[in-house]
């Protein structure tokens, strides 16, 4: 018998966490955030408290209570037992219910019980927060399975961004007390012990036993390099049967891999398909190289300084941006993150097509104190513990004043987080003239998002800079397309991560299961639809969240 149990991704775009078992095994598919629901509670303004972040999740749902995966430290943190209330009475108490969450056993406990974890490894497909971002919060011990570029995306990310996944270190909490201060002798939680997971790497097409399971890795296509799909066999009643989980995919990226040459990598006899579905809805097929085309155009009418918008850690799409550069006589600049990720895949920029833009931090002179706080921006590399640095971006990289007395001579790399640069850019009447954005990232797809967009229209007009408006979407039920309240989209230069319909519908076709279970979607009884258009007997089922399913 197989067990599937679905802890994320159904009816929902992200957040996917399948548990699959089988006589005794258990491995997880992914352990992403669920950034939808997450976003409903919290905000930039508005996070979780540093230190109860796991039973602050458990509580609200965020995160499903799954027996034997959670650190226990980080429920309870280890040394507990040596707070006393003897000295400040508002200390809590080592048997304080805030310390605890009821009817949830820690691996820690599940281990001393049974004498064995309760999951046996994680099978990551790529490195996207919402398939990686809560690795962190199971135990160090169970170890992670996934590509060799994934494995750099995840450690790189953690190294410069506040989102950290800690899929693969992350720190122990300890009660201490302090020395120094106005109240020495106060307890306190330190992170100093670090904790290391277990990571084995695939190649495309290997295969390794993990329990009662044979996993194989496939490379596929997506907005983010060293993505995955994984292939599960095992023996049922003296049987041979196959799960496959595609994981985020396409067929229309620079990678150039078709549906064909998938399904011969999958190969026929699939018993459960567990696809992904984010773009069931879209017809729409715009390969990589439609943007790069469109971008290039768009730089070739500009005669000013370009800026453009997209995802740092879409590497994809930085070198179809570089093509468009390129092809216009113009240096591309990017931001610090994307140079810090393209070294840790060996694709550091080339000086003469590609820079980096030195931001003016800090004191705001250029200092190199201004950069000692960012691993990345002063070079590819600072290590703040030996203090050893590279200081290739500080001695390579353009400030503001190069690209103003020259702007025709580049394509700014700009987000939502950079807009402040934007006033050492402008001419004494505070305006770019001749200047254009290029939005080359997908739709928003929150209200957080559509607020963002407004207020990045709002700088541009401020600027001077020129853009252009895309569609703007009507609410459901709104017949007035003129109303001065629906929110402004900025056109887009964009090809997605993900198959679309006609794609779905070929490969769902050509591979053939017996049970087709959609998951990453919010529509998936689209694929009921599609299924009877296939004309293939295919059983669909449609997973509710933290229900358990046996075959």
């Amino acid at each position: 018998m197989v067990a599937l149990t679905f802890y994320g991704g159904a009816g929902e775009i992200g957040g996917t966490k399948i548990l699959v078992e089988h006589q005794g095994t258990r491995l997880m598919l992914d352990f992403g955030t669920r950034m939808g629901f997450v976003s409903e509670f919290f905000s930039e303004f508005l996070d979780v408290r540093a230190n109860t972040e796991l039973k602050d999740k458990l509580t609200i749902g965020a995160l499903p209570v799954i027996p034997g995966v959670y650190r226990k430290d980080l429920i309870c943190p280890s040394g507990v037992a040596t707070l006393s209330n003897a000295r400040y009475r508002r200390v809590i108490a080592p048997d304080s219910a805030m310390l605890k969450i009821p009817g949830l056993v820690t691996h820690e406990e599940y281990i001393q019980k049974h004498g064995r974890g309760y999951v046996d490894g994680i099978l990551l497909s790529h490195a996207h927060r919402d398939h990686s971002g809560d690795i962190g919060f199971l135990h160090a011990s169970i170890p992670l399975y996934c590509s060799r570029t994934t494995l750099t995306l995840v450690e790189a990310i953690d190294d410069v961004t506040t989102f950290k996944s800690e899929a693969l270190r992350s720190k122990r909490f300890c009660v201490a007390f302090s020395e120094r201060g106005a109240m020495p002798g106060s307890p306190k939680i330190e992170h100093k012990e670090m904790l290391v997971r277990k990571c084995s790497v695939l190649e495309d097409g290997e295969g390794t036993d993990i329990g009662s399971f044979r996993a194989t890795m496939i490379e596929v296509d997506h907005s983010l390099p060293g993505a995955a799909s994984y292939l599960l066999a095992c023996d049922v009643n003296g049987a041979p049967f196959r799960i496959l989980y595609t994981g985020d995919i396409r067929f229309h990226g620079i990678k150039g891999s078709t549906i064909d040459e998938y399904v011969r990598a999958i190969g026929r006899s699939i018993d459960i398909m567990i696809c992904e579905g984010t773009r069931i809805d879209s017809d729409s097929k715009l390969s990589e190289e439609t943007v790069r085309s469109k971008i290039a155009e768009e730089i070739a009418e500009t005669d000013g300084l370009v800026f453009v918008d997209f995802s740092w850690k879409d590497t994809t799409r930085y070198e179809t941006i570089s093509k468009a550069a390129e092809s216009c006589d113009r240096i591309f600049v990017i931001n610090a993150r994307l140079a810090y990720i393209l070294n840790k895949l060996g694709l550091t920029p080339l000086p003469e097509s590609v820079r980096v833009f030195l931001k003016r931090k800090g004191s705001c002179f250029y200092s190199p104190a201004d950069y000692a706080h960012y691993k990345h921006e002063y070079g590819y590399s600072v290590d703040r513990d030996t203090w050893t640095q590279d200081s290739s971006h500080y001695d390579n990289g353009l400030v503001a004043e190069e690209i103003k007395s020259n702007p025709s001579t580049y394509v700014l790399m700009l987000s939502y987080y950079d807009l402040g640069q934007l006033f050492d850019l402008a001419d004494e009447t505070g305006k770019i003239r001749g200047s254009r954005f290029i939005r080359a990232q997908c739709e928003p797809f929150s209200d957080e998002m559509e607020l963002d967009e407004e207020r990045f229209i709002n700088w541009l007009d401020a600027f001077g800079i020129r853009y252009s408006l895309g569609e703007t979407p009507l609410p459901e039920g709104c017949s007035n397309p003129t109303c001065s309240k629906l929110k402004r989209r900025i056109d887009r230069s964009h090809a997605s991560g993900h198959a679309s319909r006609p794609e779905l519908k070929e490969l769902i076709g050509k591979i053939n299961p017996q049970i087709l279970i959609p998951v990453h979607t919010e529509r998936p009884e689209v694929f009921e639809e599609l299924v009877e258009e296939i004309g293939e007997d295919i059983d669909v089922l449609i997973p509710e969240l933290g229900k358990t399913y046996t075959f």
